[in-house]
Parts: C-alpha cells; sequence; structure tokens
C-alpha cells in the first residue's frame, strides 16, 4: 500500500517521513507496534484493503454527510482511504515500545531497539547527505525526532548505542560516524549537567558537523596512504563547506554553527580552519573535538583497524595539550575508564569484555568472560560484576584484540554484549 499519511505527531511513528509505498514487511510490523490508530492510504497509488485493486474515484463528499463511516475505512475524495488499525489490546497483553521512553533498560535489551534505530537514522543521514551534496537546505523540524529517539536511547542505557553504531559498514562510514557523535555529544552534555535545549543542541551538532565530508571525494577520505597536501586541504574543507551551507538554511542554532566550523580546533592552537586557542575555542566545539577523536579512533576504517576503546582513552588523555582536561574528565566518567566494549585481562587468567558500568567505582565494572588463557579455550561464563567479588577477582590489564589474534574484533564484541 501506499501511505498518504500518519495519524499523530512524528513521535508516533516508527519512520522519518510520512508518505512511502509499505512494502517492506519489517516496516510492516514496526508500523503495527508503533502508537499510530490510524492511517490514510493511496488506493490510485498502492494496493487497497480488500481485492488490492485502486477503484475509481468518487466525487467529494460535503462535510455534513457521515463523517464517521468515512474515517472507517470507506473511500474518500481522490481515491484516499483511512485504514483503522486494530482494536487495543487486552490488559494482560505485552505493550509496544515506546521508542521515547527513558526507563532504564539492560544492554543487550536497548541493543536490541539500538538497532532499528540506527538502521533507520542511517536511511535518514544517508538522506540528508545526499541533499548537502545537491545543496537542497537541510529541514531542522526533519532532525529533532531522530535526536530526541537517540536521546532516549542513551538514557535508557547509556552504552547500547554505541555498541550498535561500532559495527560500522565501510560504505556507511559517515553516516554512522555522525549517529555515534550524536550520542557520545548527547552523554556528555548530560555528564556536565547542561539543560534540556543544550543537550538537543549538542546531539544536532555532533549529527551535522561532518556533512560536509559528503562533498570530499570518497576516494580522498578511504585513502590508506598518507595525503597530499591538495588532498589535506580539500579535506579541511569541510569545514568551512557545512557551516557556510547550514549558515545559508537560516534556521540552524548558532552553537551548532559553531560546532560545525570548529570541532577540529585544539587547545594548543594547532587546529583548523582559525587555529584558535583554549578558550577561544566553544565549550560545544571543545566537546565535539573529543567525541569526534574518540570515535573516529574506535572505528575500523578501509586503511586501519579501530582501536579498543580504553586504548583510544589513553590516547587522548596522552595529548594533552590538544583536549580540554576538565572536559575530557566528565566524558571519561561517561564512556567509563573502562568503556564498554573493552577487552581486559582478569586475575583469574581469563579475557574478558566489559558490558557494563559501576557508577560508583569506575575500576570495578561487569564484565563477561569468555577465553581462558590457561586453557587456550572459549568459556561460557556468566556476567560478573567485579563490585561484587571481594577482591576475589579483578582487573590487572587492559588488552588489545591483535595482541591475541582475534579478528574482526567489533563483530565478536558486538556479539558478547548482545547475549543474554
Amino acid at each position: 500500500m501506499f501511505l498518504h499519511k500518519m495519524e499523530g505527531s512524528w513521535f508516533s511513528h516508527p519512520f522519518w517521513r510520512s508518505r512511502m509505498l509499505l512494502d517492506d514487511p519489517d516496516r510492516i510490523e514496526e508500523l503495527k507496534a508503533s502508537k499510530v490508530e490510524w492511517v490514510v492510504i493511496d488506493m490510485a497509488r498502492g494496493a487497497g484493503p480488500a481485492t488490492g485493486e485502486a477503484p475509481a474515484p468518487r466525487s467529494f463528499e460535503p462535510a455534513g454527510k457521515d463523517v464517521n463511516a468515512r474515517l472507517f475505512g470507506r473511500t474518500s475524495a481522490q481515491g484516499v482511504t483511512i485504514a483503522r488499525r486494530a482494536p487495543p489490546r487486552s490488559p494482560g497483553a505485552s505493550q509496544p515500545f515506546d521508542p521515547l521512553s527513558k526507563d532504564r533498560l539492560p544492554l543487550a535489551e536497548e541493543m536490541v531497539h539500538g538497532n532499528k534505530l540506527v538502521r533507520k537514522a542511517s536511511r535518514a543521514m544517508r538522506k540528508v547527505f545526499d541533499d548537502a551534496r545537491l545543496g537542497k537546505a537541510i529541514k531542522l523540524n526533519r532532525l529533532q525526532p531522530m535526536i530526541e529517539e537517540i536521546s532516549s536511547s542513551v538514557q535508557r542505557n547509556p552504552h547500547a548505542f554505541m555498541a550498535v553504531t561500532r559495527l560500522k559498514n565501510m560504505s556507511e562510514y559517515l553516516y554512522l560516524h555522525s549517529l555515534s557523535v550524536c550520542a557520545l555529544m548527547i552523554s556528555l552534555a548530560q555528564q556536565l549537567r547542561l539543560g534540556p535545549d543544550q543537550v538537543q543542541q549538542a546531539g544536532l551538532a555532533g549529527l551535522l558537523m561532518d556533512v560536509g565530508m559528503g562533498h570530499v571525494p570518497q576516494e580522498t577520505w578511504d585513502k590508506g596512504a598518507p595525503l597530499t597536501a591538495e588532498e589535506w586541504e580539500v579535506v579541511k574543507s569541510h569545514t568551512t563547506l557545512v557551516h557556510e551551507f547550514l549558515t545559508l538554511g537560516g534556521e540552524m542554532p548558532e552553537t551548532v554553527l559553531d560546532v560545525c566550523l570548529h570541532h577540529h580546533e585544539r587547545m594548543d592552537g594547532s587546529g583548523y580552519p582559525h587555529g584558535l586557542k583554549g578558550k577561544e575555542i566553544s565549550l560545544f566545539s571543545r566537546m565535539a573535538a573529543i567525541c569526534d577523536t574518540y570515535d573516529a579512533m574506535t572505528s575500523d576504517r578501509n586503511h586501519r583497524q579501530g582501536r579498543d576503546p580504553a586504548e583510544a582513552l589513553i590516547d587522548i588523555d596522552q595529548a594533552n595539550m590538544l583536549y580540554d582536561p576538565e572536559i575530557f574528565a566528565a566524558f571519561q566518567q561517561a564512556v567509563g575508564i573502562y568503556p564498554i566494549g573493552s577487552l581486559v585481562r582478569l586475575r583469574n587468567n581469563r579475557l574478558a569484555i566489559v558490558v557494563d558500568q559501576n557508577p560508583d567505582d569506575l575500576t570495578l565494572p561487569r564484565v563477561r568472560p569468555f577465553y581462558s588463557l590457561q586453557t587456550r579455550s572459549f568459556v561460557n561464563a556468566e556476567v560478573v560484576d567485579l563490585n561484587r567479588c571481594f577482591g576475589s577477582d579483578q582487573i590487572v590489564s587492559r588488552e588489545t584484540p591483535g595482541a591475541w589474534d582475534i579478528a574482526d574484533w567489533p563483530t565478536v564484541s558486538a556479539r558478547l554484549l548482545a547475549k543474554d
């Protein structure tokens, strides 16, 4: 069927647009599980509810006639029909998931919702990048629902969305990088106790700041060898390109425009495009510098494998002249000393993956051991809460997947994190 309109606001349904040909079974199930109570279908452009054939258009019925009859399935003007969903479920039946819920969820459960959100949001970001390449204005109201859902996911579980986006497909790196940085900016803004409007603007800035990279040739930003001076200038131009483009649209907050222009500035003045130093760089741009760098370092690219999250934090910390130390301390609190997905070695000679944080002591996270170094075999152990081991087990070292010949660690780690 061709969806002409869906009842309710953007937050009621799972799609970024309300008009589309509905021919994907997964989308049908998402629609059934949503809060949408009725939809308008265009029978001239798709199948009808009964025979699948579009009837001849009827003349428009005046408002004085039986309006309720038209709303409950009979054809109205221009061959458009309003289809009513099934009656509400009984009280004992499971309720559909609310994507804007803030209720805390376990990591594995939230990753299921995160997977659906990432698939939907990556399609939307592809459209954003394509529109930017064509010079089409980016509509702010089209992005707000996406940011609301990402923000809700971060609040339900601050680490699940990042665990999903870490599985970046090379061909979709730019889109998923934007989603990852958006989630990191939201999490960091919450850690810094910024107001709700500032949290939303931080997420929007993370989402849009690399849209200018869409103008950089694919072979340039995916190049394995060092860039030439000319290629590097092209890459650096993405900051000014996106700033100019979004400024012309006239509806972007100034804080978002500033991040797009200055997220590659560094505290010692070595960044670009203006070589700003210290507090000359805005708060949001200093935040974005850390979030952008962290996600880029932990992501697989065509020319290199992503770093372990804990290693990336060490590298950023050691480059203390480049990043704001106070903001980095808050960022480390947000992702943890041992970030979710980190590979660690335990005292009992097992390799484990960090699956959750202990807010009272970031050195004692919850881990899932999966490999015994003593027996050289995989183990099927339950999650271990190091905060409740009373010293019987603890982390003795961070490890790198490469040192243990673990191929495709992002995929392996995602499976371990999603394990019940």
